[in-house]
């Protein structure tokens, strides 16, 4: 390890040291060219502030100072794109040839026609002083046919929380569930993130480009992005008349998982209307279907999923304003390990001891029937967005409604049919002003947003029928106003931003053991703010600094659980005493980009008071449902630190190589011992070669093995003589070792004409067929990871 430190570094220090001597050498013969300039507004000839400039060929830009002028320097001789945009006006394109140096003012018209690239963007101006990392274009395609989860570790500081094969979560900096806010096209997902095993509902073929925003994002987004945010973008919808689309389709063969999604798109432009209109359409759909996986050594049953999904999607623009309507469905079913779920507690214990699940859980026949144990989850979404712009700014209204079903089937147990059904329903709405820049000086945005939701679990809202549940039936309520500006200084962007949140918690059930309904009400309100600093010394080099406060109330799972979680295969109780948790985030990043190298170090400190967390108990509960590990909710303080490094080296011209490093450390202040279920650190290398249209790549994951872990039951109050598992803090195994894995890949893109191509990758992973277990996959108790897997690719665009 300590070896490929030394060599990761070495390749930064020398490629920074050519790049300085090579370009000190050509900025005394030809690389001494510039452009500069001012960017105007096409119909006032006012200077525009905050504008981006940018050197297409160089990958280099700057931004416009308060007078709207900008300048690149360091440039050599030769035939230059020039670029221009600004959120709200239409993007201008230049062509220079340098000799020596250029003036080049750019005047730019306001956007009247392409409203849905400013929706799209409008995200984006919120979060310059913030950490954002993005999964785009053919990075993207590589991971199609994967889940959310598992196409997001792509990008360091993000790994996932697994429940076996089909389940995974994105974890961003340690944090997940209701840490990680998800934003579905601009609407903020709403299902039952509480569950360690609640996969996200969102189709990622809908996305064509993914956004993490990593640290605190409560003063934009609401109370609960604590650990970051996640974007899934889609493509503008067309506003000029055309049609296209494109067909992706995947297989695996580890599951025989073959996966079909396609988009048809158009749209129409009235070209002699009076008023400048048009209108754009998409409809797009995703069928998934996989069987039992296998591990290096056996198959394990019960493990497929099958999904359906799809999305329609309109808009409709006149001169300043624009409608726009989205619905999309999502639909699965995930067959759960039958070995997961024991029936007594020595069974239990010697299923984890074992090593390997029963002859009964490993057959050699494949299958693709999904059996019990398994979950059934829909989730439904309905978008309405309106934007009209004014002479002062835009203004835009999003509404949206989503529908959650969840039903969780349980094996049979004698006569006991076991089924936990949630059905949660939400109602979004956010009403935002972005003004134009104030004072020549001031940019910024003022807002305010509510969330209505209502689950129902057992019975009617206020007449819940059962005390067998593990979420009660609740109403919840929050909103919160904020207030966001940005200056832009020569080479530096400071922004700031203040928000207030309330929340109120309507909770309707039966406890355990009781027939009487009890009703409880719970309020909170906070404020939270932020302060980020952007400074862009020279093209290559650029540095943030960021500082947010943020909260977030305790969840109902957290206060009410008390019950069997059904694919985490454990038993989980919830403490009605929780206080809220109040988080302080400093985090610094640097890039530093060249010609042949490009790297980003991303240091974070994040210290959160009252961390909810979920602990282990050290001992099984058994009920009638069997033997579970056994874990309580509770609450400390704690920190979160570390460090994600990545950086690009082009060793040849065709011939680059990759790398990412994620180093974490995650401790429980008050119980002076580390966090539980925290993510390894890992390394990953890739070596890729490309020619032509061609590239085959070569990677490396390192994971290390987890050593800082509890090392004592934190619950004084459970008797001594019946914890079971009184080593690693109460947890029921010890960390796995440390695993290495390699993958390939080979990708081959064949362009037919300017409009079709066709798209070609084959992939490996586990190439060596390694076994091993992950430290964040709640089946690790029971049974190995996925093995080898040749993933074919196709991707055909029209």
């Amino acid at each position: 390890m300590k070896k490929g430190f030394f060599i990761f570094f070495y390749f930064l220090y020398f490629s920074s040291f050519s790049q300085t001597k090579e370009e000190n050498q050509s900025t005394h013969t030809q690389c001494d060219c510039f452009i500069q300039g001012i960017v105007l507004d096409n119909a006032t000839k006012e200077p525009i502030v905050g504008a981006v400039v940018l050197v297409k060929e160089q990958n280099k830009g700057t931004s416009t100072d308060t007078k709207g002028r900008y300048r690149i320097a360091n440039l050599c001789q030769g035939t230059y794109t020039i670029i221009g945009r600004i959120v709200g006006y239409q993007e201008k394109t230049y062509t220079i040839k340098l000799e020596h140096g250029a003036e080049q003012d750019i005047k730019l018209s306001e956007d009247e026609l392409h409203l849905a690239n400013i929706d799209i963007k409008a995200e984006k101006i919120d979060n310059l002083t913030q950490t954002k990392n993005v999964l785009e274009n053919a990075a993207l395609d590589q991971t199609r046919g994967q889940s959310l989860g598992e196409a997001l570790k792509q990008i360091s500081g993000v790994t996932t929380l697994q429940t076996g094969s089909s389940i995974a979560k994105p974890v961003i900096h340690g944090m997940h569930s209701n840490r990680v806010l998800i934003m579905n096209n601009g609407i903020r997902q709403e299902g039952q993130q509480w569950g360690s095993e609640h996969a996200p509902e969102i189709d990622p073929f809908v996305a064509k480009k993914i956004t993490v925003l990593k640290g605190a994002a409560g003063v934009r987004y609401g109370s609960d992005a604590i650990a970051g945010v996640i974007m899934l973008e889609p493509e503008p919808l067309p506003d000029s008349t055309k049609f296209g689309g494109e067909v992706n389709t995947v297989f695996f063969t580890n599951g025989n998982q073959i996966v079909t999604s396609g988009i048809l798109e158009g749209g129409y432009r009235l070209k002699k209307a009076a008023v400048p209109q048009s209108f754009g359409y998409r409809v797009q759909g995703t069928f998934k279907k996989g069987g039992d996986i296998s591990t290096p050594n056996y198959r394990l049953a019960n493990t497929g999923v099958e999904e359906i999904n799809f999305s329609i999607g309109a808009n409709y623009k006149r001169r300043n304003w624009q409608s726009e309507v989205f619905f999309s469905q999502f639909n699965t079913q995930i067959g759960v390990f039958a070995g997961s779920h024991i029936g007594n507690v020595t069974d239990l214990v010697q299923a984890i001891e074992r090593g390997k699940p029963l002859s009964i859980y490993t057959p050699e026949k494949f299958t693709y029937t999904i059996g019990r144990p398994y979950q059934d989850v829909q989730h439904n979404l309905l978008k309405l967005k309106s934007v009209h712009q004014l002479q002062s700014g835009k203004l835009s209204l999003t509404l949206g409604r989503q529908y959650n079903y969840r039903k969780e089937v349980d094996v049979l147990r004698g006569d006991r049919n076991l089924v936990q059904v949630f059905q949660l329903t939400s109602y979004t709405g956010e009403l935002q002003f972005e003004h134009k820049p104030l004072f020549k000086l001031l940019t910024g945005s003022i807002g305010v947003n509510a969330n209505f939701q209502q689950n129902v679990t057992t019975g009617t809202l206020k007449e819940p029928r059962s005390s067998t549940v593990l979420i009660p039936n609740f109403q919840n309520l929050t909103g919160g106003l904020f207030l966001i500006e940005r200056v832009v200084r020569n080479k530096w962007e400071i922004e700031g931003g203040i928000r207030y949140d309330f929340r109120d918690l309507n909770v309707y059930r039966i406890p355990r053991g009781q027939s009487g309904i009890v009703e409880s009400n719970l309020q909170n309100e906070n404020f939270t703010g932020t302060f980020g600093l952007n400074f862009r010394p020279s093209a290559q080099w650029n540095f943030l600094l960021n500082f947010t406060s943020a909260w977030r109330a305790p969840t109902v799972n957290e206060l009410y659980s008390d019950g069997v979680h059904h694919g985490a295969a454990s038993y989980e109780r919830g403490n009605e005493n929780l206080n809220a948790e109040v988080a302080t985030n400093l985090s610094f990043t640097t890039n530093y980009i060249t010609k042949v190298f490009q790297l980003e170090l991303h240091l974070y400190n994040n210290y959160i008071r009252n961390f909810i967390f979920l602990s282990p108990t050290g001992r099984p509960t058994l009920t009638i449902r069997g033997a579970f590990p056994e874990f309580w909710y509770t609450q400390t303080n704690a920190r979160f630190r570390g460090i994600d490094l990545s950086g690009n080296f082009q060793i040849l011209k065709s011939l680059s190589l990759n790398s990412k490093l994620s180093y974490l450390q995650a401790q429980d202040i008050s119980h002076e011992q580390p966090l539980i279920m925290i993510p390894p650190n890992r390394w990953e290398n890739t070596l890729r070669y490309e020619w032509k249209q061609s590239g085959i790549s070569l990677t490396n994951l390192y994971v290390a093995k987890q050593n800082r872990v509890p090392t004592k039951v934190i619950f004084s109050e459970i008797p001594t003589d019946e914890i079971i598992f009184n080593q690693y803090g109460g947890d029921f195994a010890p960390p796995p070792p440390a695993y290495m894995l390699w993958s390939a890949a080979f990708t081959q893109h064949l362009k037919f004409n300017h409009k079709n191509g066709l798209d070609l990758s084959l992939t490996v992973s586990n190439l060596f067929n390694t076994a091993y277990r992950d430290y964040l996959n709640r089946f690790r108790y029971f049974t190995d990871e996925i093995g080898r897997n040749f993933v074919l690719r196709a991707k055909y665009s029209f």
